[in-house]
């Protein structure tokens, strides 16, 4: 990789991008689940509640068992999930091969490197802290960071803001549509990782790129850099 970053900013997205962390999450639901006297999902079922933030999959995970909750119980549920996942947040959560090595490598080449997440700012900071990653991070935005998050652009952008970054010079790392849609409002480059938690392949999210490693991923922002310049 050139001593110059290819772009002075680059988002990431954290669960299923930088970090697996399914199954402590699933592990939280079902705790919840369990005080409820329901029965727990299993890890493949937890996969699919991945994404859109705590609320959203409490919301799901007791639809799975027959309840639907209206905005007060899930107001509730979800600070359950919160505090039941704060306790033991990284019993299984690892970050993907060569994380670590990528972040070093383009954070010590000048670029200004920021986590944007539907997860909760205090979880994610707190996560990536446990794992060592937030040395190479300038700031991190979670779905309680901003009045929008993911699909909203204004979440990558309002990040971007905060970071001191123009959005023309940032690009999108992620796994989900939501990670896709936010990048394309906001009109960042985005690439897709193949290894993600999506129920769409990553190659039909409609990313500029895919990567099925993260150390391809100096190549691909190099790839976009050139493609922008050329266009």
């Amino acid at each position: 990789m050139s001593a110059r970053p290819p772009f002075a900013a680059i988002l990431f997205d954290l669960d299923g991008t930088l970090i697996d962390s399914a199954r402590d999450v699933t592990s939280a639901v079902n705790v919840v689940l369990h005080g409820h006297g329901l029965e727990p999902i299993d890890d493949v079922t937890g996969r699919t509640l991945m994404g859109e933030g705590g609320r959203v999959r409490m919301r799901k995970a007791f639809a799975l068992r027959g309840h639907v909750l209206d905005d007060t119980a899930l107001s509730a549920v979800t600070r359950e999930f919160i505090e039941a996942y704060a306790r033991n947040p990284v019993e299984h959560t690892r970050a993907y091969h060569g994380v670590g090595e990528i972040l070093a490598s383009l954070s010590g080449a000048g670029a200004r490197l920021g986590v944007c997440t539907n997860k909760y700012e205090e979880s994610a900071r707190d996560i990536l802290g446990r794992l060592g990653l937030m040395r190479w991070l300038a700031d991190v935005a979670g779905a309680d960071t901003f009045d929008v998050r993911k699909p909203h652009p204004g979440h990558l952008l309002k990040l971007l803001a905060r970071m001191g970054q123009p959005p023309g010079a940032a690009a999108m790392v992620g796994d989900s549509r939501h990670d896709v849609q936010a990048a394309k409002a906001a009109f960042l480059p985005c690439i897709a990782v193949s290894w993600g938690y999506t129920d769409t392949p990553a190659r039909a999210l409609g990313a500029n790129a895919v990567i099925d490693r993260f150390s391809e991923l100096p190549d691909a922002l190099a790839m976009l850099a050139g493609t922008a310049a050329e266009a």
